[in-house]
Parts: structure tokens; C-alpha cells; sequence
């Protein structure tokens, strides 16, 4: 049987044909260039270095050990331990030691002899002591000192003395409380700085472990895009097979195209903030090594419920009254401030010591024999008083003022620090609640979804759909999807900024003592 070119009906079943398979060899072609794509990461250049493996127990100890910001501030403590000696020093004990030899040779007239008389001396003076200041405002000091003078024209003489000398304070300068009130500021002042450093280890390790969830999610985000492109792809094969055999118009393959290119968008996007993220993640870790910035963390743990559940929102705010380190600060501050108008008033008394001074002395002709001796008949003892006053005493009047007046706005900082503290713990908590609910609602939605996804695709596959709410239904599938991946990490955070606000980051990590680290 043989067909002419006249015969219509062949001409337009070899068009069909034709076509069908010029369509079917085109979008093959894009079909596979979207595979590739999938495989594909513009990323890949930059994180190909080695892989870490870590758990967030060994990120969070590492980044502690390593971070500079926390090796920085582990300086204070030990700093304004420096300060504390400092001011300790005022009451340590002074040993004072000199000695001098004066040898003179002239001569004088004396008396009605009308020619000058020539004369020499030799004076020897030494001298030793030991003086302390107590904090009761008492000095205490023990001297014993030699003196010999050997003259051409008088008898040699040497000397010994023995002493100790008692001077108290009466009015200013008085007690224990002013006397003792820089070193305590010295000792807060310590305190303070190890209170900034929990402050900066909690946030630290509060940064840590979101660094370190975050990096898992935009994992997690990379693969849930991933398997939504390939769905929006498989959906493109199952379209070109129905326009090929006439099922489907051509004009629906357009938004299909379109469906991918935008997944594809939404799969480079995730790459990105996967890259963010493990910069991020690598800047707090601070891991030794020649290129740190290649490496590619992998994260060990999964995200979880944590066996600690909430407790009733009064615990977590007794915890932040009793924890915060900013709170903590300001307390300190508040007792610095009553120091200082407990040294301030002092300054307004006058000066009144009470001095005594009693001591054993020894004469002799020879320095051996004129050495200080406490059983000797011979003695000396001096007591008085002294007194001073400023008047009218302005600049210990303005110090107290300012004293106080710093007290009162240090109370109210305090005050307000204790309302911000609760504040914070509230909302926190309120979000922790808020994010613990979202993670099985996610979970729902993304199993109904899943549902709803499936019966669309089948639905199409009999005719009774189109792509257009296919293609709506993979990406409400997919949204639940990273809605679910990010509940759960959500719930983390949440955790972890009430830890934080409440101040026991540190305790509920086990981490007690930051200077072992």
C-alpha cells in the first residue's frame, strides 16, 4: 500500500509525530539540566575543606576554651585582683633601716684664748624600725636606733635607744568601716568582674548553641528545597508526557518552567544561609587551624525536647532574681555605694590622734656598750594629742553629698534592673510556651499537607486537576515541611534565651568554674 503527498491524513499524523518527539527532545534536554542543577552547589568552592564532626556539648567547652571574647574577658578577675593587693598593701607592715657617718674638722675660738683651737668630730648615726597601719585606725611602731660622737675636745659618747610609739586615730580615720572601705570596693570590684565574666560566657555559649541549631536547620532547609525542586521536576516529566500524547495543552508546561526556576531560586537561597551559618558557627568556635574558614562543621546532635521542662513561671523569675548577672552587678554596686558614704562621712570629722611614745635608752663611751637595752634604769616617754580641722569642710561635704546622691540613683537602678529582669524572664517564658505548642500543630499541618499533595498529584494523574494546584500543593507541603524544621529549632531558642534571661545558662550546662577552662 503506498501513500501520495495529496493523502492529508498522512501529512497530519507525520506533523504530529514530528512535533511530539521535537518537544519531548527539548524539554529532556531541560529536564536533565534541572537534575544537574539539583546536584549542583555555587557554593561548593568555598566550604571544601575539611569536615568537622562536633556535638554541641564539645562546640560550647571549645568555643569557651578558644573564643578571644571570652579569653579577653577572663583577664578582669585577675586584673582587679591586682587592685584588692593594691589596696591590702596599706596595712602591710614597713621596715625602715638608715645609717650615717659624719666626720667635721675646723676650728673655733674659744673662750678668751686669743688663738683658734682646732677640733674634729665623728658622728655615726643608725637606725632601724618597723611601723604598720591597723585597720582601727591604730599605727604601731617599734625604732631602735645608735648615736656616737667621738670629739677631739669633748669625751666620746655613744647611745642606744629603744621604743615604741602608739598613735590612734579618734574621730577621722576612726574604725575598721572607713578604714577597710577601698579594699571591700577592691574585693566588689572582683565580684563585678566575675559577674561580667558569666555574662559574657552565657551569651557566648547562648550564641553557640543557636549557632549551632541553625546550622543543622539550614541543613535541613538545603534538603527539604532539594526534594521540593525534584518534585517540581517531576511534575515537569509527568506534563511533557501528557502534552506529548495530546492530554495536556503546551501553554501549561509555562508555569511548570516557572515552578522550577523559582524552587531553584529557594534552593540557592538556602545554600547561602547554610554558608552564613557555618561561618557564623566557625567564627564563635575559633577552632585551631591553618584555613578554619573551609572547614565544614557537621553537626552531631538532633534537635530535641529537653528532659527539663518548663516549671511554673514563678521559679523561672526567682531564678532571674537570684541568677542575672546584671542584676548581680548592680547589687554590687549598690553595696560599693554605701561604702562609699560610710568613707565619705568619715571625712567629715576632724582630725583628733592620740599619740605615746615609750622607749629604753643607753649611754656608754664605747658603741658596744651603748647598745639598746630593755632592761635599763633609763627611759623616756612622750603622749599628746593632735588636732586638725578644715574649715568649712566644703570638699568632704560635696564628696558625701555625691556619695549619697550616686546611692540613691544606684537604688533605683537596681529597682528598675529587678523589673526589667522579670520582664525579660516573662516574655521569654511566654515564647518558650508559644514555640513548644508550634512543634506538634507543625507537625499536623505537615502530615496533612503531605496528604493533601498526594491526592492533588493523583488526581491530576486521572484528569481531574491541574498543575497549577499541584504545584500549590507542593509548596504548602514543602512550607510545612521547613515550618516543622523550624518549630522544633525554635523551641531550642526559645529554651535558651529564658536560660538566658534568668542567668542559669552556665549551671544548667554544668559549666561552674570559667577560670578551669
Amino acid at each position: 500500500m503506498a501513500f501520495t503527498l495529496s493523502d492529508n491524513g498522512f501529512v497530519r499524523y507525520f506533523v504530529n509525530i514530528l512535533t511530539t518527539c521535537l518537544i519531548l527532545f527539548f524539554f529532556a534536554g531541560i529536564s536533565g539540566a534541572a537534575e544537574n542543577e539539583i546536584a549542583d552547589n555555587p557554593f561548593s568552592g568555598i566550604s571544601g575543606g575539611e569536615i568537622l564532626q562536633i556535638n554541641i556539648k564539645d562546640a560550647i567547652f571549645q568555643a569557651l576554651e578558644q573564643n578571644p571574647t571570652v579569653t579577653i574577658q577572663r583577664q578582669e578577675p585577675a586584673k582587679y585582683q591586682t587592685f584588692a593587693s593594691e589596696e591590702r598593701a596599706d596595712f602591710d607592715p614597713e621596715i625602715t633601716a638608715s645609717a650615717d657617718q659624719n666626720k667635721t674638722k675646723l676650728q673655733r675660738f674659744l673662750g678668751a684664748q686669743p688663738n683658734p683651737i682646732r677640733m674634729t668630730w665623728d658622728r655615726s648615726n643608725y637606725d632601724i624600725g618597723i611601723s604598720e597601719t591597723l585597720p582601727t585606725g591604730t599605727i604601731v611602731s617599734a625604732n631602735m636606733s645608735m648615736t656616737g660622737s667621738i670629739s677631739s675636745l669633748y669625751t666620746d659618747q655613744f647611745s642606744g635607744i629603744v621604743g615604741v610609739t602608739v598613735t590612734q586615730a579618734l574621730l577621722r580615720g576612726f574604725g575598721i568601716g572607713a578604714n577597710l572601705a577601698n579594699l571591700r570596693k577592691a574585693k566588689l570590684d572582683i565580684e563585678i568582674s566575675e559577674a561580667e565574666l558569666k555574662a559574657v560566657a552565657e551569651n557566648l555559649v547562648a550564641d553557640v548553641e543557636k549557632a549551632y541549631w541553625n546550622l543543622y536547620l539550614t541543613a535541613e532547609e538545603i534538603n527539604i528545597q532539594k526534594s521540593s525542586l525534584e518534585l517540581a521536576d517531576k511534575q515537569l516529566q509527568e506534563s511533557l508526557e501528557r502534552v506529548a500524547v495530546g492530554r495536556l495543552p503546551e501553554l501549561e508546561l509555562a508555569a511548570v518552567h516557572a515552578e522550577v526556576a523559582t524552587r531553584r531560586e529557594a534552593l540557592i537561597d538556602a545554600q547561602s544561609r547554610y554558608e552564613q551559618a557555618r561561618l557564623n558557627f566557625l567564627f564563635l568556635l575559633n577552632p585551631s587551624g591553618i584555613d578554619i574558614w573551609s572547614s565544614r562543621p557537621v553537626p552531631v546532635d538532633k534537635p530535641f525536647i529537653p528532659t527539663d521542662t518548663l516549671d511554673a513561671i514563678a521559679v523561672h523569675e526567682e531564678l532571674g532574681m537570684q541568677f542575672r548577672a546584671d542584676l548581680i552587678q548592680a547589687q554590687l554596686n549598690l553595696k560599693k555605694g554605701e561604702l562609699d558614704i560610710q568613707q565619705t562621712k568619715n571625712g567629715l570629722l576632724p582630725r583628733l590622734d592620740f599619740f605615746i611614745t615609750y622607749g629604753k635608752t643607753t649611754y656608754a663611751k664605747t658603741f658596744k656598750d651603748a647598745i639598746p637595752d630593755l632592761q635599763s634604769p633609763f627611759h623616756e616617754a612622750t603622749a599628746g594629742f593632735t588636732f586638725a580641722m578644715p574649715v568649712p569642710n566644703r570638699g568632704a561635704r560635696a564628696r558625701v553629698e555625691r556619695a549619697r546622691r550616686t546611692q540613691q540613683q544606684m537604688e533605683m537602678a537596681v529597682i528598675n534592673m529587678e523589673r526589667l529582669v522579670q520582664l525579660d524572664v516573662r516574655s521569654a517564658y511566654i515564647e518558650a510556651v508559644r514555640s513548644k505548642e508550634l512543634i506538634v500543630a507543625t507537625r499536623v499541618t505537615r502530615e496533612l499537607q503531605e496528604r493533601n499533595m498526594d491526592a492533588e498529584q493523583e488526581k491530576f494523574r486521572v484528569g481531574k486537576s491541574t498543575n497549577f494546584l499541584v504545584l500549590q500543593a507542593q509548596r504548602d507541603f514543602t512550607a510545612s515541611q521547613l515550618d516543622e524544621a523550624r518549630s522544633m529549632v525554635s523551641y531550642l531558642n526559645a529554651l535558651i534565651d529564658l536560660y538566658l534571661m534568668e542567668g542559669t545558662m552556665l549551671s544548667r550546662r554544668g559549666i561552674e568554674n570559667l577560670s578551669g577552662l
